[in-house]
């Protein structure tokens, strides 16, 4: 639900405050609160179930973040770069990210994570069982918990300090009102649960649709972007050898339609690439044919849940930040590169493995 309302400068001032006080270092200029505007959307708090507070009944919600779930296969990808083919852009990034972690105390994160989209996606509930898994030992800011609105699991930053072993004790301590197992072992009830939830409900397979509208890669859509703003293209020339060359002018030879939809399409892409996803949960005594919800039933405790799923985050990106994603997937890449060009890729345990590939 989302609705217009009328606002003051001053409750934009104070909202601009509180949002501030609450970001990590790191995130303080990534935004701002427009000020000047006049109104403002009313939505949903999806961290609490619809209603449950008013009967009293818990209710626990997860938010997601799972990044890009396929990998490209665009042939406008340089050959230098092909192992984007094989590689998740999260996991190419983890490394560029750690990297610039060590470079600045307030950064993202302090250890690669555990976690690949391509295990979440893959439509596997063994894969997203271990995708689970791996985001509750490092969630960064691709998973919190929710406990009726008060997070209980997760950092608002994103960030990790390595503390999150020594608050699954807490997480479990709070949720065994809400999952009634054995002692020590609710933990692993609510991922089962949550496993369940996302194979039944489907949600994920639709988000993937909208993520493979980007057919061509950032590699081929930025030369598009050039002819929609009606820009020399800033990359022809030395972006590679005579071939890719012949394959750019192919992209510069499209009607204007044609260019346009490639950037749209990569564009709606970004966005269902970086959202989130909010399943939310909550206790039925019995089943009830007529409810609204959806229900999940886990065995290994003789409850049932009703459940609901929404995306947050879905604001368009704007036309301007083409330049911005095509810098950033080059700086992505050329580290990843130098990573493993010896053949060898550093892991979190400080040891050695072979080059990644994906599923």
């Amino acid at each position: 639900m989302q609705i217009r309302v009328l606002v003051s400068r001053e409750f934009l001032e104070s909202v601009e405050r509180n949002v501030l006080c609450q970001r990590p270092l790191w995130r303080i200029d990534a935004a701002e609160v427009n000020t000047c505007a006049d109104s403002v959307l009313l939505m949903s708090d999806h961290s609490v179930f619809p209603c449950s507070a008013i009967k009293g009944d818990p209710c626990i919600s997860v938010e997601i973040k799972p990044k890009c779930g396929f990998l490209p296969s665009s042939t406008f990808i340089a050959d230098k770069n092909a192992f984007k083919k094989n590689v998740s852009r999260f996991k190419m990034h983890q490394h560029l990210k750690l990297k610039e972690c060590q470079m600045i105390v307030s950064s993202q994160i302090y250890q690669l994570s555990e976690y690949d989209p391509l295990d979440l996606f893959s439509g596997s509930k063994k894969r997203i069982d271990k995708a689970i898994k791996s985001l509750f030992a490092t969630p960064q800011n691709n998973l919190r918990v929710f406990l009726d609105g008060a997070l209980i699991y997760g950092e608002l930053g994103g960030g990790t300090d390595g503390t999150y072993f020594s608050k699954f004790e807490s997480f479990e301590d709070q949720i065994r009102p809400f999952i009634r197992s054995e002692s020590g072992s609710s933990t692993t009830s609510f991922v089962n649960l949550l496993v369940q939830a996302i194979v039944k409900l489907g949600v994920l397979e639709r988000l993937l649709e909208v993520q493979k509208l980007d057919k061509y890669d950032i590699e081929g859509a930025i030369h598009a972007y050039y002819d929609v703003v009606s820009q020399p293209c800033k990359l022809c020339g030395y972006t590679g050898g005579e071939r890719q060359t012949r394959k750019h002018c192919s992209l510069h030879s499209l009607p204007f339609d044609e260019s346009l939809k490639i950037v749209k399409d990569y564009l709606i892409a970004a966005t269902a690439k970086d959202c989130s996803l909010m399943i939310s949960f909550r206790p039925r005594e019995e089943e009830d044919p007529d409810s609204l919800y959806k229900t999940v039933y886990l065995d290994s405790v003789d409850q049932r849940f009703d459940c609901e799923a929404f995306f947050i985050d879905l604001d368009l990106r704007p036309l301007k930040k083409m330049e911005f994603y095509y810098e950033q997937d080059q700086n992505i890449v050329n580290y990843y590169r130098q990573m493993v060009k010896p053949g060898l890729v550093v892991t979190n345990g400080g040891g050695n493995e072979g080059h990644e590939t994906g599923y």
